[in-house]
């Protein structure tokens, strides 16, 4: 299968061209940064497509070029730069998602996977909280994550597209801190192995949904290869864990006895961080498509934790 990565040089992107080139699908990534997060000998395999995601001609014809079939729309600006940078998100974010869904139209891409967020339900949210919760969403990045999903259904109501959206918690991976309001979850990890300390900018109670990385991609892939009879919607969540950042900063103490931590709450990340669920029922993707979290908070820790140090040590 001929697949196109948005946002693929990103930490979630990078990665998830390991799979699908180890599998047999011919994969280009299309990104505006030449330089992937993530990098492994399988990228010989990838063509690498600069371009904006707002810039529609470029969109189109790189979906045309590449003869693509199915498209992973995971590009997007984050939450702390879509609130620092808010036209810029808006480009990239809102005329970047009309411009896939077009040239996934125009070009013969007959599916789109399109990576949403648990951003989209803002605060004041009953757990555990179901798929169709009302979503009132506190950040613009959220706010651009709603207005996605809601396209991309309405393409495939309307055009017949093979839409489908997954709501991804906080992904963490070693080296997978980015410019979300949630990048200390990965970054505590980082500057604990290569710093000795980390402080955050959250308070000590503060929670945040996480899912490991290979679980998030363990999802995209499922829910992307699942059969369309077996879908009962269009959008799904998927819950792995919700530690509070003191409960992040012990696991890691236990590995690295030494580590320091403080606490810098700084109010706007603070506030966004807060804003979202901390209890979900995916209990949708469970019966539609097999999803099981496969990582609980013990055992990421210490993959993550492993393989920081052996980086660091190298």
């Amino acid at each position: 299968m001929n697949v196109l990565i948005t946002g693929g040089t990103g930490s979630l992107g990078s990665r998830l061209v390991v799979p699908l080139v180890r599998r047999g699908d011919k994969v280009a990534i299309f990104d505006i940064a030449s330089r992937p997060h993530f990098k492994s000998s399988e990228f010989g395999e990838v063509e690498l497509i600069l371009g904006d995601l707002a810039d529609r001609g470029a969109v189109l014809e790189a979906v045309r070029s590449h003869k693509t079939e199915s498209i992973f729309h995971l590009g997007a600006m984050l939450s702390s730069a879509a609130e620092e940078n808010p036209y810029d998100a808006w480009r990239a974010n809102m005329d970047g998602m009309v411009n896939v869904l077009e040239a996934a139209r125009d070009g013969g891409a007959r599916r789109v996977l399109f990576s949403s967020t648990l951003a989209t339900y803002g605060d004041h949210v009953v757990a555990p909280l179901t798929d169709d919760a009302p979503q009132w969403p506190v950040s613009l990045y959220g706010v651009t994550k709603v207005a996605g999903e809601r396209l991309g259904v309405y393409y495939h109501h309307r055009f017949g597209l093979d839409f489908r959206g997954i709501r991804l918690p906080a992904v963490i991976a070693a080296r997978g801190s980015g410019g979300g309001a949630s990048a200390y979850c990965s970054a505590v990890f980082e500057q604990s192995v290569f710093k000795g300390g980390y402080d955050f900018y959250v308070r000590p109670a503060t929670r945040a949904p996480m899912l490991y990385i290979a679980d998030a991609i363990r999802g995209l892939l499922n829910l992307h290869d699942a059969p369309t009879e077996s879908l009962t919607r269009r959008v799904y969540n998927i819950f792995g864990m919700s530690p509070s950042a003191e409960e992040l900063a012990k696991i890691i103490q236990e590995h690295i006895p030494k580590v320091r931590f403080t606490y810098t709450p700084d109010p706007l990340r603070t506030a966004i961080v807060e804003s979202w669920p901390h209890q979900l029922d995916d209990s949708a993707a469970r019966r539609d498509w097999n999803w099981k979290a496969a990582w609980d908070l013990k055992r990421m820790a210490g993959e993550i934790i492993e393989v920081l140090q052996h980086e660091h040590a190298g």
